[in-house]
């Protein structure tokens, strides 16, 4: 009997609760929507002619899934930022958006700065630390949000708040619609894919066996599922403490498609999942059915995985809720626990004594 039979064995797993957490991300949203929607601004969003998300990891991912979703709806160019540094056109005329989980994030910190010394128009998102200090000290909004998450799981706020931040100033259309469709979709799936439902009857169970001591390769379409493939593959690493690899199409059809044509890719190691939307591109669907021929004429085992959902926002977050479940189950099957970072913890400690 595997450990994906047995809830209670999941648990003892996963002692400091990420389960939980992703239990949670329903209610995690409706407050970000809250936070979102009564927190003072006094930020303009007219003549706006750039937005900049600074960002890290949980962070810097939920702008890059804003950006997708609004891909196609957003009035002026948007970019996310994972650096100390910002590009040349960011100034006064940039909405430059701060996102620090623990407000400590020392790339981000340096890129608000750098916002601030530039003039932008400048919001925070946090739970406190330097950048809530920093955000008092010069007048910048700030959104508070909860601490006592792991940043990753707290993916509800940092979709939620650059959504209303945006919508508010009248750059995007109003989420609230979408919003409620993803409450409704992720409280479905997660009763669906949660440890009580057992492995035959449960697609995330079914995966991470399908995954387990394989390298796990995550295929989507730009410009929305690929950033799922990133998320992911960060949800892998730090939860089921593996190494996971990711690109999109149809860039990758121009250049890592070689790579599956020689003998045994990875070592024969690899299982390929592709992320699928009803909203890819007619010419991606094609790519996606020759690409996914090629891989398996190299060895490699392949599924296709669709999102689902009423709105676009819904079908993104049923993807992200099943990555974060399959990394769960991928955790149990290798013993260990999904929640610390000691790799991350300990790359911060030698930094600060640099």
């Amino acid at each position: 009997m595997s450990i994906l039979d047995d809830p209670g064995r999941i648990g003892a797993n996963d002692p400091s609760g990420m389960h939980k957490n992703i239990e949670g991300l329903p209610e995690q949203i409706e407050d970000a929507d809250r936070i979102g929607r009564t927190t003072r601004l006094t930020v303009s969003g007219e003549g706006v002619t750039s937005v900049v998300i600074l960002g890290m990891g949980g962070s810097a991912i939920g702008g890059e899934i804003v950006s997708s979703c609004l891909a196609d709806r957003l009035a002026v160019p948007a970019l996310v930022v994972r650096d100390y540094t910002l590009p040349g056109f960011v100034g006064r005329d940039t909405l430059a958006l701060a996102s620090s989980y623990s407000g400590n994030t020392e790339e981000t910190l340096s890129a608000y700065r750098a916002a601030t010394e530039r003039g932008a128009r400048v919001v925070c998102s946090t739970t406190g630390g330097e950048l809530a200090r920093l955000a008092g000290e010069n007048d910048h909004d700030l959104f508070v949000i909860p601490p006592g998450l792991p940043p990753r799981a707290a993916i509800g706020y940092g979709v939620i708040l650059p959504l209303l931040l945006l919508s508010r100033l009248g750059l995007a259309p109003d989420p609230g619609r979408e919003v409620a469709d993803a409450v409704r979709g992720i409280r479905s799936a997660i009763a669906a894919l949660g440890p009580a439902s057992p492995p035959g009857a449960n697609p995330a169970k079914e995966l991470a066996l399908w995954l387990e001591g394989r390298i796990p390769v995550i295929y989507g379409a730009a410009p929305r599922t690929s950033v799922i493939a990133s998320r992911w593959c960060g949800q892998l690493s730090e939860n089921a403490k593996l190494v996971a690899h990711r690109h999109e199409l149809p860039e990758m059809n121009h250049n890592e498609i070689v790579g599956w044509s020689g003998a045994l890719p990875l070592d024969g190691r690899a299982r390929v999942v592709f992320l699928r939307d009803e909203e890819d591109h007619p010419r991606v669907s094609k790519r996606f059915g020759i690409t996914r021929e090629a891989i398996a004429r190299a060895g490699a085992g392949v599924r296709d995985v669709a999102s689902s959902g009423d709105g676009r926002l819904a079908r993104l977050f049923s993807l992200i809720v099943l990555g974060d479940l399959v990394s769960l189950y991928l955790a149990a099957l290798a013993g260990v626990d999904p929640t610390p970072v000691a790799s991350i913890d300990k790359l911060k400690k030698a930094l600060a004594g640099t």
